[in-house]
C-alpha cells in the first residue's frame, strides 16, 4: 500500500493509470468517495487520490485541523510524486471545500476545477458533526442506515436493497477502517472556519460544478448557484433526483459530464 510521510503525518493514497492527472479529494469522514469514478478514469488519464487526514489509513492526529492542513497535505503528495503539470482537480463536499482553498493557494498547478455538492461557506445546520455525537453509542450498522438515508435519494435506497453486490460495496466502504468520532470533529474544525465568498472571483480556471437536486446535507442549490455566480468561468449542472451521494447514485453519468469537461478543457 503506498505512504507517503511528512511533518509525522503519514498518507495513505491511490495513483493508477497514465497521462493528464486528475486529482480525486474525498468529503468529510469518507476515506474515498470516489470508488465508482476511479475505474473509469484509470483507463483515461492519471488518477491520484488519498484518504483525507483523519480518515482510513492515513493519520488522525487528535487536534483541529485547517483547510490549509489540507491544502498542504495535497500539495506535498503532488511534490512527492513529482507530477509537475498541472492538474485537474475534483472534490466532493468538505473536498469541494478544500479544493477551492488549494486553487486559490496554488492556482499555478490547477488546470480546471471540478466541485461538487459543495459550498463557498459553512452554514449554521450542516449538522454532521452534532448527529454524529448523538449516534456515539450506535452500532456501525446503526450509524451506516443513517448515513445512507442522509447521503442518497430515496429511489436510490430502495434499489439498493434489491442490489446486493452494490449494497456491500457501500457497506463495506463505510464499516472498515471506520471515522471515529474524534475524527470528525477534528475534521469539522477546518469546515466550520471555511469561507471563500470574497476570493471566489480570483478563480481563473475553468470550473464545474455539479449537485444532486435532493441533497440533504448541504441543503438547498443556492450553495451552487452562489458558486457559480462568483466563478467567472464557471458551469453549473444539476443531478436531477439525486442526493448528495451522486457521484454513486448517478455514477455513469456523472463519470461522463466530467470527462467531457476533462476533454472540453485539455
Amino acid at each position: 500500500m503506498p505512504y507517503f510521510k511528512y511533518n509525522n503525518i503519514e498518507l495513505f493514497y491511490i495513483k493508477e493509470g497514465k497521462g493528464e492527472p486528475l486529482v480525486l479529494i474525498s468529503g468529510l469522514g469518507s476515506k474515498n468517495s470516489w470508488g465508482l469514478q476511479i475505474p473509469f478514469f484509470k483507463e483515461k488519464m492519471m488518477v491520484v487520490s488519498l484518504h483525507n487526514r483523519g480518515t482510513g489509513k492515513s493519520s488522525r492526529p487528535n487536534y483541529p485541523y485547517s483547510m490549509d492542513m489540507y491544502v498542504e497535505d495535497i500539495n506535498k503528495l503532488l511534490n512527492h510524486l513529482e507530477i509537475k503539470n498541472k492538474v485537474y482537480l475534483c472534490g466532493i463536499s468538505m473536498g469541494g471545500m478544500i479544493v477551492q482553498h488549494f486553487t486559490l493557494k496554488y492556482p499555478e498547478k490547477v488546470k480546471a476545477l471540478i466541485l461538487c455538492a459543495t459550498s463557498a461557506y459553512y452554514e449554521e445546520g450542516l449538522n454532521v458533526i452534532e448527529s454524529q455525537k448523538l449516534m456515539e453509542d450506535s452500532t456501525y450498522e446503526q450509524k451506516f442506515k443513517v448515513r445512507l438515508a442522509a447521503l442518497y435519494s430515496r429511489p436510490f435506497r430502495k434499489r439498493l436493497k434489491n442490489d446486493s453486490e452494490n449494497y456491500e460495496i457501500i457497506r463495506k466502504a463505510f464499516i472498515e477502517d471506520p471515522t471515529e468520532l474524534k475524527d470528525y470533529i477534528n475534521q469539522g474544525a477546518a469546515v466550520e472556519d471555511h469561507d471563500t465568498r470574497e476570493r471566489l472571483h480570483k478563480i481563473a480556471q475553468p470550473t464545474l460544478i455539479l449537485v444532486g437536486n435532493e441533497d440533504r446535507i448541504i441543503l438547498g442549490l443556492h450553495h451552487s448557484e452562489l458558486l457559480h455566480d462568483k466563478i467567472p468561468n464557471s458551469t453549473l449542472k444539476i443531478i436531477e433526483n439525486t442526493g448528495h451521494g451522486f457521484v454513486v447514485e448517478q455514477s455513469k453519468k456523472v463519470n461522463e459530464i466530467i470527462y467531457e469537461f476533462i476533454k472540453k478543457n485539455s
